[in-house]
């Protein structure tokens, strides 16, 4: 997206009776801060005057701020005809000029003031905004790791539970191959019996599958 121009801005802003920092970002589609600077550069250009107690700025009708024209002092009156020019002129200065210089100087120190507390505000709300949203990010990468441990978790208990149940199933056969030894093989068969061939036969049948019966479980 193309960003407006300054000149761009001034042609928004002399449609303007009067304009701010917030109107001119938002009818441009800009930041705070770019309009903030357009603003002050306007005012130094004379397209708008100066920056008024609600933070507004009042638009120039031309291209130039008018100059207000000096008024005649009241208590100026003609000494003589004899007079110089110059004594006249002297004269005619009005005897507050130096208080209207100070107070026109204090206002200006002022309207600095106020938009150096204006760039510092932009500058604190962009920065917050960043930490804003760098805490926005930690908080999705925590839900993140959250989730991948549970993930972990589930599948670490999931494991346990079926080692588990494999550890109970290999008890079982165990003690059922014993039992299987035991009764089924000659070397246990007693002595006084004469069964000792069928219990050979059967062992033979039976012994071999049950150790293939352990291999599978033990290739899984």
């Amino acid at each position: 997206m193309t960003i407006p121009s300054y000149a761009e801005a001034v042609r928004y802003v002399r449609r303007q009776p009067r304009i701010n920092t917030s109107t001119l970002a938002d009818g441009l589609g800009i930041r705070w801060s770019l309009a903030l600077d357009y603003l002050e550069r306007m005012a130094r250009s004379g397209v708008v005057g100066a920056i008024e107690d609600d933070g507004w700025w009042p638009v120039a009708r031309s291209h130039g701020q008018p100059i207000a024209r000096k008024q005649k002092p009241a208590g100026a009156t003609k000494i003589g005809t004899l007079q110089q020019p110059h004594q006249a002129l002297h004269q005619s200065v009005p005897e507050n000029a130096a208080s209207a210089l100070a107070a026109h100087a204090t206002s200006e120190h002022d309207q600095q003031q106020l938009m150096d507390k204006l760039r510092e505000a932009a500058r604190v709300l962009l920065a917050e905004r960043d930490n804003i949203q760098k805490l926005r990010d930690a908080c999705r990468l925590l839900i993140a790791e959250r989730e991948a441990w549970k993930r972990r978790a589930l599948a670490a208990e999931a494991r346990m539970l079926t080692e588990e149940a494999e550890e109970i199933d290999q008890r079982r056969f165990d003690a059922l191959r014993r039992v299987l030894a035991r009764e089924l093989h000659p070397d246990y068969a007693p002595a006084d019996q004469g069964d000792l061939s069928l219990r050979e036969a059967l062992f033979k049948s039976i012994w071999p599958k049950v150790e293939q019966i352990e291999r599978k479980g033990r290739s899984g």
